[in-house]
């Protein structure tokens, strides 16, 4: 990591330009160290002919560069336990060195430990299903029980259901790639989520402390999720998106993508079937992922899943799979009364098969065997 102070903090002001592309930043530091960068910039120097960027850019540069204190950047880097690495510094990512869109700039918190374990990167739609939520997140727990630390963006969604499986599963850790700083939350709601992951795990941005999230921050996050992954899992994506984004990045690395199988009638799955369609990998137990890393499989009693205690509970259940319910289609559906419906609903509800969602029934259990 790097120590010092003034480094630091020039670092940290040329990486939160928002007129500074991550491509810029990088031929930047290539031929300029860090702090004469951020003094040509401000000061209307020169910088080397072949990173001198067009006159009208130079200039949002500068006045962007103006306005920042890179002291108090570097003293809020250390506030929140904030390191900075580079390409070349000992901190810094093997699996990214070689990468074509490497960061120039990583900020961190955590232990980067996390990134020598074997890594599988798990992503999906913000507006997952219950039963993507908990696939997502039994997938994180029995990888991270296999010593494996999983790589997402603690977005809503499959990615926050993936980290907080692996919380409290070990040996595996988590690897939250953010795209903003790396002591905000978002969303805010994941705040004590990033809390947990700061001890033991890794938060790792290209944003210095508080950046908040931009639109276009996010498809350069991707990149980052699929470099850093050895495989990568799409567990619910819709028919375009951030996920998909991040499986394209994969493939042109070389990372192998694979994807959970949903119903073709839910929209949550869509862009993972497709994923299948176009050759992807299926994802029907974890054990499917352990065996493209050549991993065995830790021995692991299985408690037998219990299953509805009637007929009609079972039926509605699997009418559910499909996507969400109102209590009128499942009585119109399964032919039985109101009354025996609601009753079976209520008990689905009540053991943890089915939740409701403003009147909406989604089956809330994970896809994957037990």
């Amino acid at each position: 990591m790097i120590l010092d102070a003034e480094v630091v903090g020039a670092l940290a002001v040329l990486a939160g330009l928002r007129s500074m592309s991550r491509r810029r930043l990088a031929m930047i530091l290539d031929v300029h160290h860090a702090v004469d960068a951020l003094e040509r910039i401000r000061s209307g120097g020169p910088l080397s002919p072949e990173v001198e960027p067009r006159a009208d850019v130079r200039e949002r540069l500068r006045a962007q560069a103006s306005t920042v204190s890179a002291s108090r950047r570097a003293v809020r880097c250390r506030e929140v336990g904030v390191s900075v690495t580079v390409p070349g510094d000992g901190d810094y990512p093997d699996a990214l060195m070689s990468d074509p869109e490497r960061p120039a700039v990583l900020f961190f918190r955590g232990d980067s430990s996390v990134l020598a374990d074997r890594r599988v990167g798990v992503v999906g739609t913000r507006n997952a299903t219950a039963a993507g939520r908990a696939t997502a997140a039994d997938l994180g727990a029995r990888l991270a029980e296999a010593g494996v630390s999983v790589v997402s963006g603690l977005a809503r969604g499959i990615d926050t259901a993936s980290h907080r499986g692996v919380l409290g599963s070990g040996p595996g850790r988590a690897v939250a790639v953010l795209g903003n700083g790396p002591d905000l939350a978002y969303p805010r709601s994941n705040r004590d989520l990033l809390d947990r992951l700061v001890e033991g795990h890794l938060v790792i941005s290209e944003w210095p402390p508080g950046t908040p999230p931009e639109a276009f921050h996010f498809p350069l996050r991707n990149r980052v999720i699929a470099a850093l992954s050895e495989v990568l899992v799409v567990v619910e994506s819709r028919a375009s998106g951030g996920s998909l984004i991040t499986a394209r990045e994969a493939l042109e690395r070389g990372v192998e993508v694979m994807a959970v199988p949903g119903s073709p009638r839910s929209p949550a799955s869509e862009g993972a079937n497709h994923l299948l369609r176009d050759g992807a990998a299926p994802v029907t137990s974890v054990n499917d992922v352990l065996e493209v890393l050549s991993i065995t499989p830790p021995v692991r009693v299985a408690s037998p899943r219990r299953r509805p205690s009637s007929p009609l509970a079972q039926v509605l259940l699997d009418a559910c799979r499909d996507g969400p319910r109102s209590l009128d289609q499942l009585v119109s559906g399964s032919g039985a009364g109101v009354a025996p419906v609601a009753l079976a609903v209520a008990e689905l509800v009540r053991n943890g098969w089915l939740v409701d969602e403003a009147g909406w029934l989604e089956v809330a259990v994970s896809g994957l065997p037990p």
